[in-house]
């Protein structure tokens, strides 16, 4: 695994307050970094992602793309590379309603995760910057 930059763990330092929803936000971006190895759904099931953090899409909806992303996932069990798993964790962690799910430490991770699939440190460090509510 590729180690983080300083510039990286700045920001996700700079980070330590912001909200589930805000840090969900952020893992949206940064796996669309990985979308050239994901599935073809993938960019919609990030869409949904989108809508359920704005309110337009429900917990259940997101559950049933969770279970979709799980399915694509198990068929990887066999033959993948690090790049389509690592993808496909991606987008999945984006896709939990909980807002447990969404704390820096869980961004660290989804840092990693795009890390493995080819991302630029530099990238990332964009896709970080892409805070569109305040940091709460």
């Amino acid at each position: 695994m590729e180690r983080l930059s300083p510039a990286i763990h700045a920001a996700l330092s700079s980070l330590s307050s912001a909200s589930p929803a805000a840090v969900h936000r952020l893992q949206v971006g940064l796996a669309r970094l990985a979308l050239s190895q994901a599935p073809l759904v993938a960019a919609a099931q990030l869409d949904l992602a989108l809508a359920f953090i704005e309110g337009s899409a429900t917990a259940a909806e997101l559950q049933e793309a969770r279970t979709d992303c799980w399915t694509y996932l198990g068929s990887l069990a066999c033959g993948c590379s690090l790049a389509d798993s690592a993808s496909a964790h991606a987008v999945l962690c984006c896709l939990e309603s909980d807002s447990a799910a969404h704390s820096v430490g869980a961004l660290a991770e989804q840092v990693s995760k795009v890390l493995s699939c080819g991302a630029s440190q530099t990238s990332i460090l964009h896709a970080l910057a892409e805070l569109p509510d305040p940091v709460v």
